[in-house]
């Protein structure tokens, strides 16, 4: 039987194939797409994208991170958590089939009738496969997961190339979406093997349901408060300030949230197992948070210094406007990975309450801001969201700390550090390459090559034992995957 560790170490590998292998792809398609459709196109699917992002956080209720959490599910569990996904995903569709109405009168825009009918279908496609998913994640079967994404983002992406290059403008962005969650669905029932029975026990659900409420309230005021600047910018601004806005998110969930995601995967079901064993736990924290703190670290500020000349040359001048909300988007990407593992590992050691507590007080903080900041333009509402990230990310700390005794010394000498390399990467970028003016593309490929150099050679000179985990880690998949 496998280590925890081959099984956490395999599982990072296929979870980080998962982000920078198939999130490449998308990310090829995405750049493509857009320098196809108008930032006007962007913008009316950002209208209601609070309103699917609540219906697939209500649909699944917490129950996948409570099938994940609990050490062993029952044939009951499983099928009553799939008939409460799908039952709650028809019951979701209606009230937005029926909605769709006021939300076109609200933003004045009448084709967001049609749009959020059939967006909404996506729904429950999604709650058909579900316990699939949480399934192969308890297994830590990412290597499935990865494939599946993979033909997913293939097929979703060529879709919405192809209804785009058409001529079909924003319904290409609304079949890309449905194409990706037909392929899930299928690629999660052919290699999960698990098919539901016509059982929904009340026992069962009861166990569940008092996990997973939790996770539920975390994720609708997580919505509610991040979602909420789509209908707010829509509603306030021009329909092209929404379309930026909407696409600096886009690139914001593909290389930080996603990636925090394909991480936090890895570590709930890994820390979920060592949670009686607290010196092991914390050990283990140490470790992963510095390894994680150091690749975000590394991979924030590459993505700041390189967003202009990325955006002039992949996506063209009219999506300039994008690049300053890209890099404030980007700022939260040193901590809101690290705030995820955090929550995480709280959640995975059974205290979802300390979680939901943290995220209140981060959704609390956002609504203050969002209150404060509207009327000083879209920047201010995206400051106010890092802001209160932050505070949050600091508050998890202590938490942390609280309830497992974990000595942060160590990773408050990391953070430090990283820090300093962080300011020299900048200074670096600012006074010595820019004032060059050489092309964008010169620019590009120097700062790409600039930023893992300056984090790897200042790290081994500060002794950052990170910067050779994180060399180990991608140099023992690369020598296993060269072998015979």
């Amino acid at each position: 039987m496998e280590s925890l560790k081959t099984r956490t170490t395999r599982g990072l590998f296929w979870s980080f194939l998962d982000s920078f292998g198939v999130y490449l792809v998308k990310f090829g398609f995405t750049i493509v797409i857009a320098r196809t459709l108008s930032p006007e196109d962007y913008g009316l699917m950002g209208m209601i994208v609070i309103f699917i992002s609540l219906g697939q956080m209500l649909m699944q209720g917490g129950f996948s991170m409570a099938l994940i959490q609990k050490k062993e599910t029952t044939q009951d569990d499983l099928s009553t958590a799939f008939w409460f996904n799908v039952i709650t995903a028809g019951i979701i569709y209606v009230i937005l089939f029926f909605s769709a109405g006021g939300i076109a009168s609200f933003f004045g825009k009448p084709i967001l009738v049609s749009i959020t009918r059939v967006a909404a279908i996506g729904i429950i496609l999604n709650s058909l496969c579900s316990v699939q998913m949480s399934i192969l994640t308890k297994r830590m079967d990412f290597k499935k997961l990865t494939w599946i994404n993979l033909a997913g983002a293939l097929i979703s992406g060529t879709t919405g190339l192809l209804l785009a290059l058409m001529g079909y403008e924003v319904w290409a962005l609304v079949f890309q979406t449905l194409a990706g969650n037909a392929i899930y669905l299928a690629g999660l029932w052919i290699t999960s093997k698990w098919k539901p029975e016509l059982i929904f026990s009340i026992q069962s659900f009861k166990s569940l349901f008092n996990f997973g409420y939790k996770i539920l309230l975390q994720g609708l005021t997580d919505v509610i408060f991040t979602k909420s600047y789509f209908p707010l910018i829509g509603k306030l601004f021009p329909l092209a300030q929404l379309g930026y806005y909407t696409n600096a998110n886009r690139f914001y969930d593909l290389f930080i949230r996603q990636t925090s995601n394909s991480v936090n995967r890895v570590i709930f079901p890994a820390f979920a197992i060592i949670q009686e064993d607290k010196e092991r736990f914390n050990a283990n924290y140490i470790r992963s948070f510095n390894l994680l703190a150091t690749a975000m670290f590394m991979g924030s500020v590459l993505l700041i210094i390189v967003s202009r000349p990325f955006v002039e040359l992949a996506l063209t001048e009219k999506w300039l406007s994008a690049v300053p909300l890209m890099k404030l988007f980007f700022v939260e990407g040193f901590f809101f990975p690290l705030l995820l593992m955090n929550l995480n590992i709280l959640n995975s050691s059974g205290r979802s309450d300390a979680s939901l507590k943290i995220d209140i007080v981060k959704k609390g903080l956002i609504a203050l801001s969002v209150i404060i900041l509207f009327r000083f333009g879209i920047e201010a509402l995206i400051i106010g969201q890092v802001t209160a990230t932050f505070i949050a990310f600091a508050g998890s700390l202590v938490v942390i700390r609280k309830y497992h005794s974990v000595r942060l010394n160590n990773v408050g000498v990391t953070l430090f550090k990283l820090c300093i390399i962080m300011g020299i990467s900048f200074l670096t970028s600012f006074l010595l390459i820019e004032p060059l003016n050489i092309s964008d593309l010169a620019e590009l490929l120097i700062k790409c090559v600039l930023v893992p150099v300056m984090f790897y050679g200042f790290g081994r000179i500060l002794h950052i034992e990170a910067i050779n985990d994180l060399k180990d880690f991608l140099g023992s998949f690369i020598s296993r995957r060269l072998q015979p």
